[in-house]
Formats: C-alpha cells, structure tokens, sequence
C-alpha cells in the first residue's frame, strides 16, 4: 500500500494529488492548505517516493492498481485527479481505467507518449546520473536545471530532498518507466471535464505535449500558468492553485 496523506472535511470525495518524477506529496503543501479548507485532499507518495516502499520496476498498469488501492484505503468513492509530469501519466492512465471513479481530470505539464529517441534520451540520461553520481549530486542538477524564478521558490528545498532521499535504482526504474510511458492510446477513453496545464516557462515539456493531451481528450481545455516552469505549481503557486481550485469547485 502507497503512503498517502489525507487532510480537510471529511466525505467519499476528495482532490487527490499526484507528483513528479522524484518528488513526493510535499510538493503539493500550498495547494493542499489552499483547497483543504473546502475539499478533502488526498496526496500519495508514489512507489518508491516519499514514504511508498519501493517494490520494483512499474508499469503502467501497476500505477493504475497503485492508486485505486489508495482510493480504497482512504475511502475515496469519487475524485478529482491532478497530477503533474509523472503524476499527469498517472492521472491520464487512471482516468481512463476507471472513468466511474474519477469526476475531473487536471494535468499540468507533462505528455501522453515521447518520440522515442527523446524518451531514450531522458530516461538513460537521468537514470545514468542517478546510477553513477548518486542522487544527492541528481538532486542538485535538477533543481539548477528545472526552476526558472531567481530566487528559488521555497518548493525548491522539498524537489531537492525528495530525490536526495529516493533510491538510486528506484529513482532509475521510474525515470525509464516514467519516460517510456505512451497513454496517448488512452486519452479517448477519459470521460472527466479535463483541464490541461502548461508552465509559460516550461524547458522540459513543451507546450505541443500538452496541446496534444488536450487534443485527445474531448472538450479538455488548455491554460497556462504564467512566469512558470516545469514544476509550474511551484514556481507559481497561486495561479496554479486558482485554476485547480476553480476547476474542482462543484467536481468533487
């Protein structure tokens, strides 16, 4: 069972938050300070993140298990999924999966497949560092190479020490899996009203990415999170939270 924290009113429904490659559910404190106080929240931590233990390579398919196990353990009937990067692959796959259990959909920059020389690329070069360097010195690349605001958002600090603390090959299996994921073949099958989000700023996930999510997804809309990059609800928490808070407002 994932580790997952559960916070705000009680009730079968809740705003569930779904991570990033490497972080964990801390990633998400002020977006689930700002909608706890009307919505319930459920943050997990995925395998191998966080508090989750790790149990070996995922698929995609295990991530869909993953989650509807946390559904259950928290006693969630029906949710508003978010997710961001790996947590949007997740959310897409779920929603897919179970459009019965899911009432909105949001995903924040991330994609649906990768040409696959760009998924090799990505996959082999962070797995590769994780493995050779150790993910304290990963931790430290990634947050030069991700954050685009000077100075650092506090967030930075919570990225840092989530990929610090994951485990080398843990951290490997996931980017390969995370990398090499395709759910574009799923997109037609999400049900939920979907909002898609791009960071303006955004170096790692282009905004054609979330174009085609939202493209393949029937009556999603598309926002951009201003003066944001990849981890966009980080670099601008209260407009990422606004857009959330406003989607899931009477969906959940």
């Amino acid at each position: 069972m994932l580790n997952h924290v559960s916070a705000g009113p009680d009730g079968d429904t809740a705003v569930v938050f779904l991570h990033s490659l490497g972080t964990d559910h801390r990633m998400w404190r002020d977006q689930a300070e700002a909608l706890g106080t009307r919505h319930r929240v459920v943050l997990p931590d995925s395998r191998g993140h966080g508090g989750s233990a790790w149990t070996g390579p995922p698929a995609v398919g295990d991530w869909v298990t993953d989650l509807d196990g946390v559904l259950d353990a928290a006693g969630v009937r029906r949710a508003v999924l978010v997710g961001l990067s790996l947590g949007g692959i997740q959310a897409i796959a779920y929603a897919a999966a179970h459009p019965g259990r899911v009432s909105a959909l949001v995903v924040a920059d991330s994609f649906a497949a990768l040409d696959p020389e760009v998924a090799t690329a990505k996959a082999e070069g962070l797995a590769g560092q994780a493995l050779s360097e150790g993910t304290a010195a990963l931790a430290d690349t990634y947050v030069a190479d991700t954050f685009t605001v000077s100075p650092l958002p506090p967030g930075a600090e919570v990225v840092r020490s989530a990929i610090a603390g994951m485990d080398a090959e843990a951290y490997a299996a996931t980017a390969r899996a995370c990398f090499g994921a395709r759910v574009e073949d799923r997109l037609g099958a999400v049900r939920a009203p979907t909002l898609v989000l791009w960071g303006d700023r955004d170096r790692k996930t282009p905004r054609a990415l979330s174009e085609r999510i939202a493209a393949g997804i029937e009556g999603a809309e598309l926002a951009e999170v201003p003066g944001a990059g990849h981890l966009s609800n980080l670099e601008n928490p209260a407009e990422f939270t606004r857009l959330v808070a406003g989607f899931a407002d009477g969906r959940s």
